[in-house]
């Protein structure tokens, strides 16, 4: 494809990030928790095999004779330690490894490292149970999947000397494929990708409904770590065997391609969950722009302060009680430029979380099952009215306004802001420096969720929850009547309350998803003879 000048391009980019990467890594770390991965331990270890590994780092292994050291060595025609495997296409078992024609072994980085959570990053002393080497534990490898979902192309990285590994096959913005309308099918933008298909793998369908269950992977598909290819993955890591004579040497070799491939999984696995985790943020499931980089004059190009605080107020929510543990006060953006600027505009907004609390450490929020992993993204397959979707997507979209296109072409949240349907809650006071007093009044809508409507989401109000704002200061120099809503905006405060709603539906909807990956078993019991018969 013809690369578009760069200054263009990167005036289309939709986003730097979606929730940032940090975001992400906590998210997934709090759904591994939650998941049968965790809970379901002991049975599950035993019927994978993983307790025959050691836990603390259970996919590192070294070659016939070498001492097992930190970090990702081998020869070229070795397996690697601590390694995931990056397959072009369909890759299967025509080109085996060590023939990497067709695929690469890739590393684990520091760059993903140091997203993840302090005691995993190596910010603070990792519990015992954790170990020195928690970003290689399995919890590691599902947030490193999550954190490098939003690889930028290659050259795109501010700083040279922390960025991942390029990409072998398809050096891109990844982000160009986090977005997802339910109601329509597509990323509803322009330059924009579905993120369905790039999630599920399988080949996009704008048209409609036709191929959304597929479980045929799209042979040139540009993202090799989808949910087809995560089960492609689970596949080989427990029956991979090249064909033809074996040796002792070859059959080492395949038992650590099989080490690789389960990382792979894990690692897959992650990216998927990222993309999930995607849908619960209204702008990407209402096409909304809300991009920022530092790359001289093309920052003239950012979209607006407001327009792109949601994601960086939240990820700071998350980062700031770390902070105070570690002593460290980088708040990593992704652009460095802006870091004064976002620390400096939280702090006069006194939105400076306390240092006691540490925001989604679990979720609450009953676990969603469903027959299909689709289901998890959207149900507008089986679901024919919008309101009763139960997809992650279907609900944050229906559920909250955005700050640019604010309604939209949607009607759900009401697009006529004197709906009867919103209750007027309390005016809130704001000292705005140099300013003076700004009063601004809450609008509160019941956000329907047909999994679980009886949830008790945090900051309600008879049932229905503050999701914007409008300025009475603004009502009056317009000349509206105070009963007339000119614009509806969004405040903080409607970012702390669709973050404590939508927080813990990613977590639980990643734990779900992780769930289903893993739920198939298969019990064999012996007849009265205890003969067994296996066939192909």
């Amino acid at each position: 494809m013809k690369r578009l000048p760069i200054l263009f391009t990167l005036a289309l980019l939709p986003t730097a990030h979606a929730y940032n990467v940090e975001t992400h890594g906590f998210y997934t770390f709090q759904a591994f928790n939650d998941s049968v991965l965790t809970t379901n331990a002991t049975e599950l270890n035993l019927r994978l095999g993983f307790d025959r590994l050691e836990l603390k780092r259970p996919f590192e292994h070294a070659p016939p004779g070498d001492p097992i050291v930190p970090g990702c060595t081998g020869l070229a025609t070795e397996a690697r330690r601590d390694a995931y495997l990056d397959p072009n296409g369909s890759w299967l078992t025509s080109n085996p490894p060590p023939d990497t024609s067709n695929v690469k072994f890739r590393c684990a980085y520091e760059f993903e490292k140091v997203s993840m959570r302090p005691d995993y990053s190596g910010k603070i002393p990792a519990p015992a149970a954790v170990g020195p080497f928690g970003f290689y534990r399995i919890e590691g490898w599902l947030m490193r999947g999550a954190i490098r979902e939003d690889d930028f192309e290659f050259s795109a990285y501010e700083n040279p000397n922390l960025r991942p590994d390029r990409d072998p096959w398809n050096d891109r913005f990844r982000s160009l494929y986090h977005f997802y309308n339910p109601i329509t099918n597509t990323s509803g933008g322009l330059f924009t990708n579905s993120g369905m298909p790039w999630a599920l793998g399988i080949a996009d369908s704008p048209a409609g409904n036709a191929n959304i269950d597929s479980q045929v992977p799209d042979p040139s598909r540009g993202n090799h770590f989808s949910y087809l290819d995560a089960r492609r993955d689970f596949f080989l890591a427990l029956t991979y065997k090249r064909p033809g004579t074996s040796t002792f040497a070859i059959a080492r070799q395949d038992s650590d391609v099989r080490i690789n491939l389960m990382a792979t999984t894990f690692h897959s696995l992650g990216h998927v969950v990222h993309l999930l985790q995607d849908f619960a943020q209204p702008q990407h499931v209402r096409a909304e722009p809300h991009n920022f980089l530092c790359r001289g004059i093309a920052s003239f190009l950012n979209q607006d302060l407001a327009t792109r605080t949601y994601e960086n107020f939240i990820n700071f929510r998350v980062i700031y009680p770390f902070e105070v543990v570690t002593g460290d006060k980088t708040y990593d953006v992704g652009s460095g430029c802006e870091e004064t600027k976002w620390r400096d505009f939280f702090k006069k907004a006194d939105q400076v979380p306390p240092a006691s609390i540490v925001p989604w450490v679990n979720s609450t929020y009953p676990i969603p099952q469903f027959s299909k992993q689709r289901k998890f993204f959207t149900t507008r397959v089986e679901d024919a009215a919008v309101i009763d979707r139960r997809g992650l997507a279907d609900y944050t979209n229906r559920g909250f306004y955005t700050e640019d296109k604010f309604a939209g072409n949607f009607t759900s949240p009401p697009a006529t802001l004197d709906d009867p349907s919103f209750s007027i809650g309390p005016s809130d006071v704001f000292q705005v420096p140099g300013k003076g007093n700004v009063t601004v009044q809450q609008s509160y809508w019941a956000v329907p969720d047909r999994v679980a409507p009886g949830f008790a989401d945090p900051g309600l109000l008879n049932g229905k929850a503050p999701i914007f704002s409008t300025s009475l200061w603004k009502r009056i120099r317009l000349g509206f009547p105070t009963t007339v809503q000119p614009k509806g905006y969004m405040t903080l405060k409607n970012y702390n309350q669709m973050a404590d709603m939508l927080a813990p539906r990613a977590i639980a909807y990643s734990t779900g998803l992780i769930n289903f990956f893993f739920r198939g078993k298969l019990d064999i019991e012996p007849i009265d003879q205890n003969i067994f018969g296996i066939l192909n």
